[in-house]
């Protein structure tokens, strides 16, 4: 889905149409659970908080001001979501990255680069998993970290250099 189409569901959505938002649903669930799973070490729960977003959106998306940076505000909802849970909890997120984060079943030969990810450090793969898994821009994914997008760049940038690194040690 395009960027304009999305901004098109999101103002459709805040003018009271249902099937908008059933689109959005359908389109970012997928992703926004891969995500909670990968920090979570169970997967009902990661359905129950991404549900719990999609609860707050449907109550506050009308409070959204410009549909361009939904997205990031998407992806930042989900991340207070995990952050409350483990906070309430009294334990540490969840640093594994899950095989639900596996887009193809085909073999191949090369090694895989998400168990590589899970040794970067997690503010480094929070902003891989982000533009790189989830395809937000720099701009994006410095909204939903909240980050300046110089910071977001110098990450990405550096979790290159690690990833290389690693990827040549695994061969």
């Amino acid at each position: 889905m395009h960027d304009a189409e999305i901004e098109l569901l999101v103002l459709a959505v805040q003018d009271g149409e249902r099937k908008a938002f059933t689109l959005l649903y359908r389109y970012f669930y997928p992703g926004m659970r891969r995500f909670a799973a990968g920090r979570l070490a169970d997967s009902s729960v990661a359905d129950d908080l991404v549900q719990n977003v999609w609860l707050k959106v449907n109550q506050r998306i009308r409070s959204l001001d410009d549909p361009r940076v939904f997205r990031s505000w998407l992806y930042r909802a989900l991340r207070w979501e995990l952050m409350d849970f483990h906070k309430a909890r009294g334990n540490q997120p969840h640093d594994a990255i899950t095989e639900a984060h596996a887009v193809s079943d085909e073999p191949d030969e090369t090694p895989s680069l998400l168990p590589l990810l899970q040794q970067l450090p997690a503010n480094e793969r929070d902003v891989v998993e982000l533009y790189y898994l989830h395809d937000l821009s720099v701009h994006e994914t410095a909204l939903a970290l909240q980050l300046p997008e110089g910071t977001v760049k110098s990450r990405l940038h550096r979790a290159r250099q690690q990833l290389q690194q690693l990827y040549g040690e695994a061969n």
